[in-house]
């Protein structure tokens, strides 16, 4: 049986380096996988011709899901024969093994030195050796900042006189396009069937209000029932009570939401977030946002 990932990012949102020298701060390397060549019409059989998987078995790098792109950032190992640096673009999460892949590509060391790489590049000498992690923190806080914002969106539509009965199906929380989509049309569920540009603006006042209260953003694992209650009585589907591990749940201006994403300490860090638009289709409204990064 594979090991998993332990994922520390859970703990701690602000966590943006990890050193292979401390005991309770170490990841070690469980695989490297050579994956596709980084340009398909170069020749060159090389190990730098490559990108790579490398699996670690902790990390603090966010791997892609729940709408929240992954981090980027560099994993260090040191080997028998030098220190190689990993230059990760995508993290990934499997979901048979439960372990997390950093994707990216090894740097080429760039003096008289260089020629010795092809002699000492060797995966199996990576593996079981530890490695320290650094993201970058610049966009670990953006996607959390982004993250936080959709579920303030939750709150502030449901605080709109019949918008309470939408209920949140998926949402999308990169910076370039973010979005949160609920089953149900805002229109016909606040009566406010011809004015677009009201509902949008009764939404950023209860936005603006809200960040002004300056909420605590609380991350806790719950039992299934305590979980049930903190958001709202029901669960979705996908949060089974036999699961192996309690529910986490993510509380945002006192409303809580099943969520493994990364989030800041408390509403007033967004300063400020703003509903740009919104569509209804076949039932489906997707209010769109932007945030103050």
């Amino acid at each position: 049986m594979s090991v998993k990932t332990e994922l520390a990012y859970l703990r701690d949102t602000y966590a943006f380096k990890t050193s292979s020298s401390s005991d309770d701060d170490v990841s070690t390397v469980l695989d490297v996988l050579k994956t596709t060549k980084i340009n398909e019409d170069d020749d060159d059989e090389r190990w730098y011709s490559y990108g790579y998987e490398i699996v670690l078995d902790r990390t603090i790098a966010y791997p892609a899901g729940g709408g929240q792109p992954s981090d980027v950032g560099t994993i260090s190992i040191d080997t028998n024969t030098r220190r190689w640096m990993f230059d990760f673009e995508e993290v990934r999460m499997d979901k048979e093994t439960k372990q997390v892949l950093h994707r990216g590509t090894f740097r080429r060391r760039r003096n008289e030195e260089e020629e010795n790489d092809d002699d000492v590049f060797d995966v199996d000498e990576m593996k079981g050796k530890p490695c320290s992690i650094e993201i970058d923190e610049n966009v670990r806080m953006a996607h959390a900042k982004m993250h936080t914002a959709g579920h303030l969106l939750d709150v502030a539509v449901a605080l709109i006189p019949g918008l309470e009965k939408l209920v949140a199906t998926k949402g999308s929380h990169g910076v370039a396009d973010a979005y949160v989509e609920y089953k149900g049309n805002a229109r016909t569920f606040s009566g406010i069937e011809d004015d677009d540009e009201k509902l949008i603006r009764l939404i950023n006042e209860h936005l603006e209000k809200l960040i002004e209260q300056n909420d605590v953003v609380k991350a806790e694992y719950l039992a299934y029932e305590d979980a049930k209650r903190a958001c709202g009585g029901s669960l979705p589907s996908y949060v089974s009570p036999d699961a192996e591990e309690s529910p986490r749940v993510v509380t945002v201006a006192g409303c809580g939401c099943p969520c493994g994403g990364t989030h800041v300490k408390s509403s007033k860090e967004l300063k400020r977030v703003t509903a740009v638009g919104f569509r209804v289709k076949k039932g489906q409204t997707r209010i769109r946002y932007e945030v103050d990064i």
